[in-house]
């Protein structure tokens, strides 16, 4: 009996058996067939690059704020009322050119009066001009006018003192023209004093003319410098005093950015050296200017010290205050890597591209088959060459080809088509074979 219920079960058994092997055969046959077809579709198609030494400015960055060349106050230097205002709020103005006038009646009247003091002293020198301090008084007519009186007085004291020796006059005569010479004597030093009291008082007078004169050109305030008015602080009718604020001009080309830079770039920043700085209102733009000082001394607090430099800005695009983004050219690279922005890939923080290369396929029977292979390499990067290439500091050597294109389906060990490009470089198992 055990034997006839066995032998159904031992039957069943190998027809299972059977028809796993005749099924797995079955379904083993297409894979085999298929898999060429699945490893031509797992090639993706990628453009290439080779990664190419060029020359780079080294560059030393900073932040800074721009400030005006020049930034001056402008004051009234006299005392009165505001009769015009030729300037206000944002006007370009050039040196020299009236800003505002005072009324000037009051200092009219006073150079009126000045001049006409001195042409008083003038006619009594006998002088068309105001003699200079060491004129020769003698030249004067007071003095010329004295000297004769004395010379005719002498004359007459000679002959009256012949006359006198010879007994044909009195004594009383001969005293008297002795006096009356002794008088022409005193009189003639006299205005010889009075002439140089007169010239002193001429001078006197001409200073005082001529500061008359300069507070009538007082009254129109002008620039004293090519800007632009950045402040008013008066208007038309106000009364001001000498000393008061009336504009504030500042020189906005060019412009002076000042910035502080890390003590360790010390000996890497030079005066002369090229700027280059951008601005939130221009982020396109790229404006160029040159370091001219440096200060001696750094920030113990920021261990930083302080540089300035001239910045062009012929259409005054930028303005006093602004904050800029700045670098600092110190010298020039020949052997920084470059590899286009596109071949970079960024996450989380890390940074990577995918050198292709051709590898040789696994142990077996495809030994011999060699593909292009993208192999992931993490780099680090430097700044931006130009406007497309951007420096790799580290992980990649000149000459390797990397992908710029496709990068989103690439994978470390993905088969690709490279397309038609520089040569591709040897994997070392390739390099043995």
């Amino acid at each position: 009996m055990k034997e006839l219920y066995r032998a159904p079960a031992t039957r069943l058994l190998w027809a299972f058996a059977a028809a796993t092997l005749f099924f797995g055969c079955e379904r083993g046959a297409p894979a085999g067939k298929a898999e060429p077809k699945r490893a031509q579709q797992a090639l993706l198609p990628v453009a290439v690059t080779p990664a190419r030494v060029q020359s780079v400015a080294r560059a030393v960055e900073f932040v800074g704020t721009l400030h005006a060349n020049e930034e001056v106050t402008v004051s009234s230097e006299v005392d009165g009322r505001i009769a015009a205002l030729a300037a206000d709020l944002g006007d370009r103005v050039v040196e020299e050119q009236t800003l505002a006038k005072i009324q000037d009646a009051e200092f009219r009247l006073a150079i009126q009066q000045t001049q006409g003091s001195l042409g008083e002293i003038l006619a009594k020198l006998g002088v068309e001009q105001t003699p200079p301090p060491d004129f020769d008084v003698t030249r004067t007519s007071l003095a010329l006018r004295a000297k004769a009186e004395q010379d005719d007085a002498e004359s007459a004291l000679k002959r009256a003192k012949i006359l006198y020796e010879r007994q044909l006059i009195a004594a009383q005569e001969y005293d008297t023209a002795g006096m009356r010479a002794k008088t022409a004597r005193a009189t003639h030093a006299n205005m010889l004093e009075e002439a140089r009291a007169l010239i002193a008082n001429a001078n006197s007078k001409e200073a005082q003319l001529e500061t008359a004169l300069k507070k009538l050109r007082d009254t129109s305030i002008a620039a004293p410098l090519a800007g632009s008015i950045s402040k008013r602080f008066v208007s038309v009718g106000e009364y001001v005093k000498a000393g008061a604020a009336m504009f504030t001009i500042v020189q906005d080309h060019p412009l002076k950015l000042r910035g502080m830079i890390p003590e360790r770039f010390s000996p890497e920043v030079r005066a002369g050296q090229g700027i280059e700085l951008r601005v939130d209102s221009f982020r396109d733009a790229v404006f160029k200017g040159r370091l001219t000082r440096i200060s001696p001394a750094a920030e113990v607090a920021s261990r930083s010290f302080l540089v300035e430099g001239v910045v062009e800005n012929p259409e005054r695009q930028l303005k006093p205050g602004f904050f800029a983004r700045a670098a600092v050219t110190t010298r020039m690279d020949p052997n920084a890597l470059t590899v286009p922005q596109q071949a970079l890939v960024t996450f989380a923080g890390v940074t990577k591209v995918f050198v292709v290369v051709r590898e040789p396929d696994g142990p077996g029977d495809n030994r011999g088959v060699v593909n292009d292979v993208a192999r992931e390499r993490l780099v680090q990067t430097g700044g931006r060459v130009d406007a497309n290439d951007v420096e790799i500091a580290s992980g990649l050597k000149p000459g390797e080809l990397v992908a710029i294109s496709g990068l989103s389906r690439l994978t470390d060990g993905a088969r690709v088509e490279v397309a038609a490009g520089p040569a591709m470089p040897r994997g070392p198992e390739t390099e043995k074979r």
